[in-house]
């Protein structure tokens, strides 16, 4: 009977260190695409501050450029939110919208970006 707890405990402990493992390289996937979109979030900022730089010494309105890449800026930033949450790593402000990917505030019953019901 000893013998059977033993392997039982045995199996348990390597079930769990899989598991472990299998978490630990999820994590690292995801801070690596969170790396990545960061890259390209400070990127577009970059792109953005091109764009306003040149409207003002030129009188030229990018009004269109900017609305785009600002949109691209919007998307990056949404997408980092939900990879941060998957790991744990968002801000305790509350759930993410299904609909819109927006972070929606604590005890809100509608998302206030989209109105999604929560």
């Amino acid at each position: 009977m000893e013998l059977n707890n033993l392997k039982k405990a045995v199996s348990d402990a390597v079930t769990a260190a899989e598991k472990k493992a299998a978490d630990t390289a999820n994590r690292a996937k995801v801070r690596f695409a969170l790396a990545n979109l960061q890259s390209d979030l400070d990127e577009q900022y970059e792109k953005l501050g091109k764009l306003y730089y040149e409207a003002i010494a030129s009188g030229v309105n990018n009004g269109t450029k900017e609305s785009a890449v600002i949109a691209k800026i919007d998307s990056i930033k949404t997408d980092m939110e939900i990879l941060k949450s998957e790991i744990g790593m968002a801000p305790k402000r509350g759930k993410i919208c299904a609909a819109c990917g927006k972070a929606i505030p604590k005890g809100a019953a509608f998302c206030p970006y989209c109105g999604e019901e929560m």
